[in-house]
């Protein structure tokens, strides 16, 4: 009956752990230079570099001159790849062809690097064809807000917990000795 008990919850722990899907790693952006800032939530396929990023998340969005405008999804605009480097350098990389998002009534922008340490954005109002050589753009700062405390994954949780009930297992099987035995 011990090892029944013992193969279930062994069994259990390990079907836990294979049924949680990884999820996307999230990376936030921020960006500010003279009047233009912003918030990027960007999902990207992995964490590693380089990466595609996937989606952009809920809290993105521009702030144009005082206002500000919610960010609406990923789009095509000034040759993008929507490649990220993430902590590639002291903050994750965009790379020259940039990230393309949509915002407002069919508003693009582009957040460009001309290296890892100068970034750029581009507006479709402003540059229409989305070339940062030959039209407006603004030069932006670029940083990875810090992100909190991390919470572990469920797998990471349902191994704990293994781990803590073989621990107590272990021990109720010595308390099984009689306390008067040993003295």
């Amino acid at each position: 009956m011990r090892n029944l008990v013992i193969a279930g919850a062994i069994a259990g722990a390990a079907a836990l752990a294979g049924a949680v899907p990884a999820s996307a790693a999230v990376v936030d952006l921020t960006f500010s230079g003279t009047g233009i800032s912003g918030l990027l939530v960007l999902s990207v396929s992995n964490p590693t570099s380089p990466s595609k990023v996937t989606s952009v998340g809920a809290g993105s969005y521009v702030d144009i001159g005082g206002t500000t405008y919610a960010i609406t999804g990923l789009t095509s605009y000034a040759g993008d790849d929507q490649t990220l480097y993430p902590g590639s350098a002291s903050v994750s990389y965009v790379d020259f062809p940039g990230l393309s998002v949509s915002f407002g009534s069919g508003d693009a922008l582009n957040l460009f690097a001309f290296n890892p340490s100068s970034y750029g954005v581009l507006l479709k109002d402003n540059n229409p064809n989305g070339d940062p050589m030959g039209g407006n753009y603004y030069a932006v700062t670029v940083s990875d807000p810090p992100t909190g405390l991390n919470t572990p994954e469920p797998t990471t949780w349902a191994m704990m917990l293994l781990g803590l009930a073989g621990l107590g297992f272990v021990a109720a099987r010595r308390r099984k000795t009689p306390i008067a035995a040993l003295g």
